[in-house]
């Protein structure tokens, strides 16, 4: 059976990738902090109907749409609700009309409890390894990279979502939605319990094996990665392995 098409306040996109790139198009448009025309308004509210926490996101009323930044390098739409309170939406959530799963949101709320160690991780190493130019080797090209150009990388076969995997069956961790911390321009899920975000720390600060890679590397590797040793393991730093 043939996918229906999606209709937002009479426009019809055929494939949801063609919908995808229409309001790509049109956060693009605007600069931050202004507010949406009043057509783009009534597509966004269209929009945002379709969103799985349309109801929490609406609150008592939409008085405008805007565009703003988030916590991280990219904007997004904003809500200004009647009472003048504001929270962020996705147009990518509200098109797919699907809330993550609970081991996605797991997923996420540990990546979000080593985040800023993980940057002061590559700090250190950029600090202690680069060259007068800025830039240090990649650990599997050897091509100098800046800051800029490069990602901390989990080394195979401990991944991100290893270590994450392994955490949950080594602590018998039933995932529920109780978990998880959700408020107005909050863009990633927190874990609600100190304690369980402290135990994950711990547990990925013990484990992991970081390296530093060119950044669109990073991005293209897949499944067939041969595992080698790295030529300079980026370490955690010891005050961050005490605290």
């Amino acid at each position: 059976m043939a996918k229906q098409p999606i209709v937002l306040n009479g426009v019809e996109f055929k494939f949801q990738k063609d919908a995808i790139e229409y309001f790509k198009c049109m956060l693009n448009r605007y600069g931050n902090g202004e507010t949406v025309t009043e057509f783009d308004s009534d597509v966004l509210m269209s929009l945002l109907e379709r969103h799985p926490k349309a109801d929490k996101k609406i609150g008592c009323g939409v008085k405008r749409f805007y565009k703003d930044r988030t916590d991280m390098p990219t904007s997004c739409f904003w809500v200004e609700r009647k009472d003048g309170s504001k929270t962020d939406f996705s147009y990518l959530t509200a098109l797919r009309a699907k809330s993550k799963s609970l081991y996605q949101e797991f997923m996420e709320a540990c990546r979000n409890s080593v985040k800023d160690d993980l940057r002061l991780t590559k700090m250190h190493f950029f600090e202690k390894y680069a060259d007068k130019n800025g830039k240090v080797e990649c650990d599997i090209t050897g091509e100098k990279i800046a800051f800029n150009e490069s990602h901390i990388d989990h080394k195979k076969p401990l991944t991100f979502q290893v270590l994450v995997n392994t955490f949950i069956a080594a602590n018998d961790i039933q995932i529920i939605p109780e978990m998880f911390s959700h408020q107005d321009a909050q863009f990633q899920t927190t874990f609600t319990d100190p304690d369980l975000k402290g135990k994950f720390v711990r547990y990925h600060h013990k484990v992991a094996q970081l390296r530093i890679i060119k950044a669109k590397l990073n991005l293209s590797l897949g499944g067939s990665e041969r595992i080698l040793k790295s030529r300079n393991p980026a370490i955690i730093p010891a005050e961050l392995l005490d605290k």
